[in-house]
């Protein structure tokens, strides 16, 4: 039995409620880690106060909806059971064509998501109703109401956090759903008894299906990464459809009403339409009417996308352009840094090649740690510890100037560009990235090749020495301030560049200490026990009088990239998976130095 006009109204309000506390509670304990009964505790008490504010908004906006049920809704079913269709359409044009119509004009890509998801899931909790709301279990005539409860969150998600489209596996799963609803809809209206549902079939039916077309191009316009290929790709297609589009929008929606109107007629007098006018071919073969009528529907479909793609997806598509501009801008930046730092490390290396001799015990350590064979490439490992070490020294560094400023905010689109025009500037950055990396990675190879060059280690081939130190100086240089230093330094024209020496200068027990923090900061990241890390590791102290060993610095650097890439050998080395159990290097000896207490 279908349910009351005026019964909506309040479970509608329970379900946003009942919504609003799971919303709370999912996302005021999203991203917690547990780690014993104190955190366990604490999350519980997140959770709780995150259903109790949840609640409070859920109860206020169920307070709105049933005041709007009352002033907008309620009387335009009263009008409309009395026939009394231009209040009705007063209503709509006066009341709610403006208030969709902006919502969907400033936020097109979390409204548009919520409103077919709120459409698609009411009916589905519509059929739920029919086929269980009468069953004589009660856990059966519950399945409607956990449906409602569901389409409620899901609106909820993405209007207030828009987080619906960014899951790329539920979004597909959505679309499936909201296309054979749209089916089922479509035939069961054209089998209606009502000459006025019937008629609106069609026209119901191409305006499902070409927002939900809008919906998947703004769903691939969130999930694409925009790469160089796939902006040319996109540019190309704009290009060819910049005709259509350049029709003013009530060109389209007249002939979209036309072809609305005529599906009606068609219906409302078939002899006179049907057969004799409009259809001529009807009368003589049933399948071309039936033809005619899909190419009817697929004209309406097409005039829908056409009309709502263009003002939807063009706030998509230039916020994915802004965000890719912004990210390939940054990446030319550091690109520019890197090179200035690498350039400055060779022309200071081949005007002081003793200043190289200090790295001599780097290479040989992580010779050590990996040894490659004569003849062979130089192994993932040994780079991965060589990077790792790179990255140690530049944490030694301590080359923040607190009276320079930061890099500027140069990331932004210039000025305030349509969507071309922001796919041309994005192309060029896009350009610019690719040839500044190269440069920065020639300017990489010269600068451990200098300083190869200036290092004489028996046994030890020049090629693996210039691979080692390549990956050295790539952790010192490209994930560290040193790359922001030397950026702001070529950016304001300096004539005095900064420090090298102290780029190739290494301090152990500054390195140690540095090592050992980062080590752990990764450990923790990646859920190793604290205590197994300290009983590997020790404290990470030094005592005075004692300097550490360039190899437990190896085996702490050997740690951290391991953490990254478990694939690596690492004899020796606490995992997260062994639920903090420790394991100990040769010799039964923690690995790492434990005896720094």
């Amino acid at each position: 039995m279908e349910q009351a006009d005026d019964e909506v109204a309040g479970p509608l309000s329970i379900y946003v409620v009942t919504a609003a506390g799971l919303l709370g509670a999912g996302h005021a304990v999203a991203g917690r880690e547990i780690d014993g009964v104190g955190d366990l505790a604490l999350a519980v008490l997140v959770t709780l106060a995150g259903v109790f504010v949840g609640l409070l908004l859920g109860v206020l906006v169920g307070v709105g909806l049933v005041a709007i049920d009352i002033v907008a809704v309620a009387p335009g079913i009263t009008w409309w059971r009395g026939r009394r269709f231009g209040r009705v359409v007063a209503l709509v044009v006066l009341l709610w064509t403006p208030i969709i119509t902006a919502l969907l004009w400033w936020w097109p890509d979390r409204f548009l998501p919520a409103g077919l998801v709120a459409g698609f899931g009411s009916w589905a909790v519509f059929l739920a109703h029919r086929r269980f709301g009468e069953s004589e279990h009660r856990v059966v005539r519950a399945i409607p109401h956990l449906g409602g409860v569901a389409v409620v969150t899901l609106v909820g998600e993405q209007v207030f956090f828009g987080n619906l489209l960014s899951t790329t596996y539920v979004a597909p799963v959505l679309f499936g759903v909201a296309g054979w609803l749209s089916w089922c809809g479509w035939r069961a209206m054209r089998t209606d008894r009502r000459l006025a549902v019937r008629a609106a079939a069609d026209i119901v039916w191409s305006v499902q299906l070409g927002l939900l077309l809008t919906l998947v191009l703004v769903w691939l316009a969130t999930v694409l990464t925009l790469s160089p290929t796939q902006v040319t790709a996109i540019r190309a297609v704009l290009e060819r459809t910049q005709t259509l589009t350049g029709v003013h929008w009530a060109y389209w929606l007249t002939a979209y009403v036309a072809l609305a109107v005529s599906s009606f007629l068609v219906l409302r007098w078939p002899q006179r339409f049907g057969e004799t006018r409009l259809l001529p071919m009807s009368g003589v073969l049933g399948i071309g009417k039936r033809t005619l009528a899909g190419i009817n529907i697929a004209l309406m479909v097409s005039l829908v996308f056409t009309i709502t793609a263009v003002p939807v997806s063009e706030g998509v598509w230039k916020r994915q352009v802004e965000e890719r501009y912004a990210l390939e801008t940054r990446h030319v930046r550091h690109a520019a840094g890197e090179e200035a730092a690498y350039q400055q490390i060779h022309q200071y290396v081949t005007a002081n090649r003793r200043a190289a001799d200090k790295l001599a015990p780097v290479v040989e350590a992580v010779h050590e740690a990996a040894p490659t064979e004569p003849g062979e490439p130089v192994s993932e490992s040994a780079l991965g510890i060589a990077r790792q070490l790179g990255r140690f020294q530049a944490a030694t560094l301590d080359l923040e100037d607190p009276d320079d400023p930061a890099p500027e905010n140069d990331t932004d689109l210039p000025g305030d560009p349509d969507v071309s025009e922001a796919f041309d500037e994005l192309a060029e950055v896009q350009q610019a990235t690719t040839q500044q990396e190269a440069r920065a990675g020639r300017f990489a190879d010269a600068a451990a090749a200098a300083l190869a060059g200036a290092l004489d280690i028996p046994d030890l081939g020049r090629s693996e020495v210039v691979h080692i130190l390549r990956a050295y100086v790539g952790g010192l240089v490209e994930d560290g301030p040193v790359r922001d230093l030397f950026y702001r330094w070529a950016r304001d024209g300096g004539t005095a560049p900064p420090a090298v020496g102290r780029l190739v200068s290494v301090d152990l027990p500054a390195l140690y200490a540095a090592g050992y923090e980062l080590t752990r900061r990764a450990a923790v990241r990646a859920g190793v026990d604290v205590w197994a890390f300290t009983a590997t590791y020790g404290l990470g102290l030094t005592m005075p009088g004692e300097s550490p060993e360039m190899a437990e610095i190896v085996i702490l650097a050997r740690q951290n990239h391991h953490l990254s890439h478990s694939s690596s050998p690492c004899p020796g080395c606490v995992h997260p998976h062994e639920g903090g159990g420790t394991r100990t290097g040769e010799g039964g000896r923690p690995s790492g130095g434990g005896r720094r207490g």
